[in-house]
């Protein structure tokens, strides 16, 4: 095995904190991994990682080593990628991960022509709600309603999604119509979120004076997309939601009517999300261009 291979196993052992996590994101047998690193250290003549049962951590041998690998690994990639671009198609294996709505609603059903025209790339789609680390995950590309700070990663806005506050017919005829935020207090809400996250159960909406939240009742929490749907369209309570799900569950006779469209929730950013160290992927500059025009074909994002 080559030197820089090595050195992109260990970055991947420090990143995912243990051997099985490194394993499984480099699409290889745990026994491999733990053998690769075994032979670095002998060639060394150091320990790169304190081992533990649960989890690793870099010695500070391995602290200055990281430095050094990840330079020489991002600096192969870079060099690489100055033919990859020029000598014919793009190929390899990207994994890409964004939300459940997302992946079913716009990528799968389009993603034949990303396909015909990369037909060598092999695509790896991770579709879930739950919020991935990208370098911890071993994960190229994190495509989610979110801005970040973080030197570790690269976050990249493709632009703003349209919310619009809603609940079912028969929640309205329950409850009645609220016409302006104060009118809330009467009203649940559909909590959103990780079991015991802050603001589950917070409706936010825009006015003249800016930004305004609420604090809801609410007698029901769930922890993906489907679920939040299906409990609003079952009386459960206001959700809000992408604007343009609106007509896609109207066209599958899961209406949804919308509320206190006056005062419209704030836009929700959508933005690619990667580390730094794969900026030069041409795999990811492809992906990422498709995925940018097809959102704002395909009505994702707000006007």
């Amino acid at each position: 095995m080559d030197r820089i291979r090595q050195y992109e196993i260990f970055i991947q052992i420090v990143e995912s904190g243990n051997f099985t996590r490194a394993a499984e994101a480099l699409g290889l047998p745990r026994s491999t991994v733990s053998t690769v690193l075994r032979a670095l250290e002998d060639r060394l003549g150091e320990q790169l990682l304190h081992r533990t049962t649960r989890q690793v951590r870099p010695t500070p041998q391995g602290e200055q080593f990281l430095e050094v690998a990840r330079e020489l690994a991002d600096s192969m990639r870079s060099a690489e990628s100055l033919f990859d671009s020029r000598s014919g198609p793009v190929s390899g294996r990207l994994r890409v991960n964004m939300t459940s709505q997302l992946a079913t609603r716009i990528v799968l059903p389009n993603l034949a022509s990303f396909q015909a025209r990369h037909p060598d790339l092999e695509l790896e789609l991770g579709a879930s709600d739950r919020l991935i680390d990208p370098v911890h995950d071993g994960v190229d590309l994190v495509v989610r309603a979110a801005e970040l700070a973080d030197s570790e990663l690269i976050c990249r806005k493709i632009g703003a999604i349209g919310m619009a506050s809603c609940a079912s017919r028969s929640y309205l005829d329950t409850h009645g119509v609220p016409e302006n935020p104060d009118d809330l207090f009467d009203h649940y809400i559909v909590g959103y979120g990780p079991w015991g996250a802050p603001d589950t159960h917070v409706w936010e909406g825009l006015g003249p004076e800016g930004l305004i939240r609420r604090t809801l009742k609410s007698r029901v929490t769930v922890d993906n997309t489907e679920a939040y749907w299906t409990a609003a369209r079952h009386g459960r309570g206001i959700v809000q939601i992408p604007r343009y799900h609106l007509a896609d569950r109207a066209e599958e006779g899961q209406a949804l009517v919308e509320v206190l469209a006056d005062f419209p929730p704030p836009d929700l950013p959508l933005s690619f999300v990667y580390p730094r160290r794969r900026t030069a992927s041409p795999r990811l500059t492809v992906f990422m261009d498709w995925l940018s025009d097809l959102v704002r074909a395909e009505g994702f994002l707000a006007s």
